[in-house]
């Protein structure tokens, strides 16, 4: 798996240097049978992936083969429009397959300028993504990270970043019920306390407070588990956001 996914690393770093794009995964289709999808967490929504954009209708595909192999490893959609009488293609797609096995495992989609709207990875290549990135229009930087953990083609782990791309808050799901039992805190960027929810009733049963020195938050990564290097991006506002009720207020601290 380790050799795998250092390959899948060093395939990524190739495929920036012909330009940007991104998308579901055809043959590996996106939406619902990626593993992830749109669930609302209370106050922090998950939304859907436009699946237009990698649409093949009505786009010209350019297709590119890295490793000379003679089959594609490298798709980019891109559509035609008229902005102020002058026809300009944007790129909408790009799409990686990284195990050459015919399937998409590294997507990106793209807004009207070119900025990044999401990027999906399938990092053990069973054809349904396993981490999802996304990022706001406006700063270009990410504010949500979805994550499947385990594999278990539901995700489970939920990562909310501020307007500076700072982590606030990961949600994590220990029991696969799809929701969060377990709530990190962050303030700038630092964990300074972890709420734990023992007998999965949606309530809090129980805090743990970093007593001592703040431990630095994890970066939103490309490896699936949250140690990879940090990217460049920001966070749209997200409502504000709240972990359950205390059931007891002696047990809230600790």
């Amino acid at each position: 798996m380790g050799n795998r996914l250092g390959i899948a690393c060093s395939f990524i770093a190739a495929v920036g240097m012909i330009g940007c794009g991104g998308g579901n995964k055809s043959t590996k289709t996106g939406g619902d049978t990626t593993g992830l999808g749109s669930s609302d967490m209370g106050d922090v929504r998950v939304p859907r992936v436009d699946s237009s954009l990698c649409d093949t209708s009505g786009k010209r595909v350019a297709t590119f083969d890295l490793n000379h192999d003679n089959k594609p490893d490298v798709w980019k959609l891109s559509r035609t429009v008229n902005e102020g009488g002058t026809v300009i293609e944007v790129l909408t797609c790009k799409q990686v397959d990284l195990d050459r096995d015919g399937r998409k495992d590294y997507v990106i989609t793209y807004d009207s300028k070119g900025g990044k709207l999401t990027e999906e990875f399938d990092f053990d290549f069973d054809g349904r993504f396993d981490a999802r990135h996304f990022y706001d229009e406006k700063s270009g930087k990410v504010y949500l990270v979805e994550r499947d953990s385990d594999y278990d083609k539901k995700p489970d782990i939920w990562e909310k970043y501020d307007k500076l791309g700072v982590l606030e808050s990961v949600r994590r799901d220990r029991n696969g019920d799809g929701k969060p039992d377990v709530w990190e805190q962050y303030t700038n960027g630092m964990l300074t306390a972890i709420l734990w929810d023992d007998d999965f009733d949606a309530r809090v049963d129980r805090t743990d407070e970093a007593r001592k020195k703040a431990t630095p938050a994890p970066t939103p990564s490309t490896d699936g588990d949250g140690d990879g290097p940090p990217l460049d991006e920001d966070v749209p506002p997200i409502e504000d956001e709240s972990p359950p009720p205390v059931d007891d207020e002696d047990d809230a601290k600790g």
